[in-house]
């Protein structure tokens, strides 16, 4: 559910994107959206990215 949430809200923002790019002023949204892909990827850095180790740990396991 999470992922999709977090492809919604990246559709959207690039929807927003083109909007406002139409009315010139587009750096707006992708200034914000710079800072989500931080965000997300500072999660990650930080936290690990817990729903994909879970789904991937039996792959990864049955390798070892």
């Amino acid at each position: 559910m999470r992922t999709f949430l977090r492809y919604a809200l990246i559709a959207a923002g690039i929807y927003a994107a083109a909007l406002l790019y139409h009315y010139q002023l587009g750096a707006i949204p992708f200034l914000l959206l710079s800072f989500y892909f931080f965000y997300e990827a500072y999660k990650v850095i930080r936290y690990g990215d817990k729903e994909e180790s879970e789904e991937d740990g039996s792959l990864l396991n049955s390798q070892e």
